[in-house]
């Protein structure tokens, strides 16, 4: 038996044919298989575009045996799979969604690149009809499989209809599954593609593809992650290896090792071999990781992972202001502890104590408590707005000589950054980026307001600027919050800092209420009890009989319906009593709710255009207070 890691590339363009033998199952992946595997790819596909990705991403073992109908002379080699048809399977589907996406496009030169990867030449003894195809799959799966290699989704549909509706989406339920795998690749890869048209469209200035290249470099850094930044463990057998054995080794029930179960048995390793005592160092240092907290999911963090697991990436970024790959966790950590081949650290007690100093502000921040209520509430903060790419760069900060004033203010900071860029609707991709670049340059300059502010001051591009007070004014005036917001809990978040801003002494000062809702005090529907400002009704379809004038006062009310000066929170009970009702029965409601935010609204006279704007530009002068900007600066050169 010989075992050998191998790229991708290795795997399928060598010129021998994979037979997955007959007792073997169908192909059996589901969307819970092929969205962790999209992701894996993606991953280093976005690495490969920033600069060559620094690990390899190891997907599993292939077991192979020999073809088991002897040497013929004139044909192409064929090799049995024993373990991993899965694997190749979906690889090769997802080569075929590449290739589709890529001709929908018109990119040149790609179907005859991955041409090399789903077929082999067939030589004179070959006499198979399927000689042409890398890889034969199980009788059940094989005509329709190969009608995919060979012709796509189209051909499939041209050959079975029934599988597809009449926009030609899969239907599910009629469709093998290496059909549903291969247009679900297909539409992961258009949107990936649209997405950096989109990241060009949005800021020009920013590191991502650019114009007519997008679509091919997207493309290519696709094929490339597959082909040669992911890796198998090949395992060729000899012919009196027992494959069956192996194969139920390999497969055996044990709970997979985490990274962080990696990673551990690396440390101690290596403590033993430094002469340091394994045994008192895993009981002063590590024992409490061992503790249900750690090895539980972490809830809100992407991908789902043990909490350890997490924790240890935003460690390794605290400490090195560079991004890691929670794919590659171990791999990383190897690379951390000894740069290039030698040790980071005096001791591996040092190394332990690097890490654990970050346990208990990790704990504060996911648990929501603790005694740093600055730190505590910035973990709540957080994790409404499901941003734990910002832990590392909190984790800098709590275990600086700052002052805990200026701790205090760098966490409100942090949570003004996040909160400003979603009112003014800037993109909330790349902020593991941007977090890890801050806490780069705070290794370099130190922690303080001030190194922040300067980090932020020569960034332009709407990918990571800082939105200043004038963009922030006019975005809570104008824009149309309440759609930019799919995540209705993070508006709610919104507007209950600004009922707290509100309050005076004399407000009744309770807590925020575990149920509210956000209500739009003008109502999305407000045609049949609220005049227009001549005083005329709008129709229902705001359309029938409408002339020049109304249609001018409908856009300009319809405008204005989503911004933040008509919106506020109700208990739900509220909300669904006071629905689309008219102005004077609304305040009944608001002011029964005791909040700031609504007794203003009650004493107004009116609710029109006018009150809206009025309210918009009060909420946008609070906004600038409740999420500051950092002080002005000079850029660093």
């Amino acid at each position: 038996m010989d075992a050998k890691d191998h790229p991708v590339i290795s795997v399928l363009g060598d010129q021998r044919r994979f037979v997955v033998p007959i007792y073997q199952r169908q192909y059996s992946w589901r969307e819970k298989r092929l969205e962790p595997f999209w992701e894996d790819v993606v991953a280093k596909a976005d690495e490969a575009l920033d600069g060559k990705p620094k690990f390899s991403h190891y997907m599993g073992a292939l077991i192979l045996a020999p073809g088991g109908d002897g040497f013929t002379i004139g044909a192409t080699p064929r090799v049995q799979v024993v373990d991993g048809q899965q694997r190749l399977t979906t690889f090769q589907l997802f080569l075929a969604a590449l290739r589709e996406v890529g001709e929908e496009l018109g990119v040149p030169g790609l179907r005859d690149a991955i041409a090399n990867y789903l077929f082999v030449r067939p030589m004179s003894g070959d006499t198979d009809p399927d000689a042409r195809f890398k890889l034969v799959p199980t009788p059940e799966d094989r005509a329709v499989f190969h009608l995919i290699i060979e012709g796509g989704l189209a051909a499939v549909r041209a050959k079975h209809p029934h599988m597809f509706f009449q926009n030609g989406k899969v239907i599910q339920r009629w469709a093998p599954l290496s059909v549903i795998a291969l247009a679900f690749f297909a539409e992961r890869i258009r949107t990936y593609v649209r997405s950096g048209l989109q990241d060009v469209d949005e800021d020009a200035s920013a590191p991502t593809d650019e114009g007519a290249n997008a679509p091919l470099r997207r493309l290519n850094a696709l094929l490339e992650a597959l082909l040669n930044h992911l890796k198998l463990v090949v395992i060729t057998l000899a012919e009196n290896d027992d494959a069956q054995v192996i194969f139920e080794t390999l497969n055996s029930q044990a709970e997979p090792l985490l990274a962080m179960d990696l990673v551990r048995n690396n440390i101690f390793h290596r403590a033993s071999g430094q002469g340091e005592s394994a045994e008192a160092l895993f009981e002063t240092k590590w024992r409490p990781f061992d503790a249900p907290f750690w090895k539980a999911d972490a809830p809100r963090a992407k991908p789902r992972r043990p909490r350890i697991d997490h924790f240890l990436s935003h460690a390794l970024t605290a400490q090195t202001g560079e991004e890691t790959s929670l794919r590659e966790l171990y791999a990383e950590y190897r690379a951390f502890a000894r740069p290039k081949g030698k040790p980071r650290f005096a001791t591996v007690e040092a190394e332990l104590e690097a890490l654990t100093t970050f346990a208990p502000i990790y704990q504060t921040l996911e648990e929501e408590k603790g005694n740093d209520e600055a730190l505590a509430r910035l973990g709540v903060k957080l994790n409404v707005w499901e941003v734990s790419t910002a832990y590392p760069l909190v984790f800098k900060i709590a275990t600086s000589a700052a002052s805990p004033t200026i701790k205090a203010e760098l966490y409100g900071l942090i949570y003004s950054y996040l909160v400003r860029r979603a009112i003014c609707g800037l993109t909330p991709k790349n902020l593991n980026k941007t977090f890890a670049r801050l806490v780069s340059v705070m290794l370099a300059d130190g922690v303080s307001v001030e190194t922040f502010a300067r980090a932020f001051a020569s960034q332009s591009g709407d990918a990571v600027r800082f939105p200043n007070d004038v963009e922030l004014r006019a975005a809570v005036q104008r824009k149309p919050v309440y759609l930019l917001f799919p995540r209705k809990d993070r508006l709610a978040d919104i507007l209950w800092e600004l009922e707290c801003a509100s309050r005076t002494k004399y407000s009744v000062s309770t807590p925020r209420p575990l149920y509210m809702s956000i209500e739009h005090i003008m109502p999305r529907s407000w045609t049949a009890h609220w005049p227009l400002p001549d005083g005329r009704l709008a129709p229902p379809d705001k359309l029938t009989g409408v002339d020049e004038a109304m249609a001018g006062a409908i856009a300009a009310r319809d405008a204005l319906i989503h911004t933040l000066g008509n919106l506020t929170l109700v208990t739900m009970p509220a909300n669904a009593a006071a629905s689309n009702s008219a102005v004077e029965a609304k305040k009944q409601w608001l002011a029964q709710s005791l909040l700031a935010l609504n007794l203003a609204i009650v004493g107004q006279p009116n609710w029109d255009e006018i009150a809206i704007q009025a309210r918009g530009a009060a909420l946008a002068d609070l906004a600038v207070g409740v999420w500051p900007a950092p002080p002005a600066v000079q850029p660093i050169s």
